[in-house]
């Protein structure tokens, strides 16, 4: 039995329709629903398959630690792009096939977490949102980029938990 990757994702599309309920003790409360033009239901599911096995010493996250660039200018291939030395635990891929990104916290103003995975701009996270990346053909630490709006150390700085997964043949 192979290490395995599995991914599980969903998707809703939410429509305002217009109507609300006002004010209830304090509370606005608005009408949504699934959009009808998206067939009014969650879209998604469970992401894996043979080509996402992972090896057994490829696998690495950072814990808590806080980014220290505003620019795609050092990758994931090593913790430079952090004020960390290193790795919570782990050893980092030689070729990532799954990247999870949760920005956990702000100090000062940051804006948002960006991900770029080989010059295509990913995922722009606002504080608390998270986001899984499957990367099917595996890409390089180098080619992945973690960075906020702004960085400026002891002053504004963002937080967050990043997990890789892959292959290091």
């Amino acid at each position: 039995m192979a290490n395995l990757i599995r991914i599980r994702t969903s998707l809703e599309v939410i429509q305002d329709v217009g109507g609300s309920a006002g004010a209830q003790e304090g509370h606005t409360y608005t009408s949504l629903q699934l959009d009808g033009n998206a067939h009014s239901r969650a879209w998604g599911g469970n992401y894996g398959s043979t080509h996402t096995e992972y090896d057994d010493d490829a696998v690495a996250y950072w814990s808590q630690v806080v980014i220290s660039q505003a620019a795609a200018t050092n990758g994931c291939e090593d913790s430079a792009w952090t004020e960390a030395s290193d790795v919570t635990d782990g050893t980092i891929p030689v070729t990532i096939e799954a990247i999870a990104v949760e920005y956990t916290g702000e100090l000062g103003t940051v804006g948002n977490v960006n991900v770029q995975v080989s010059g295509e701009l990913f995922a722009t996270l606002d504080l608390g949102e998270s986001i899984v990346i499957p990367l099917a053909f595996g890409e390089a630490g180098a080619d992945i980029y973690i960075y906020g709006d702004a960085y400026s150390n002891g002053v504004n700085e963002a937080t967050v938990n990043v997990l890789l997964v892959g292959q290091n043949a």
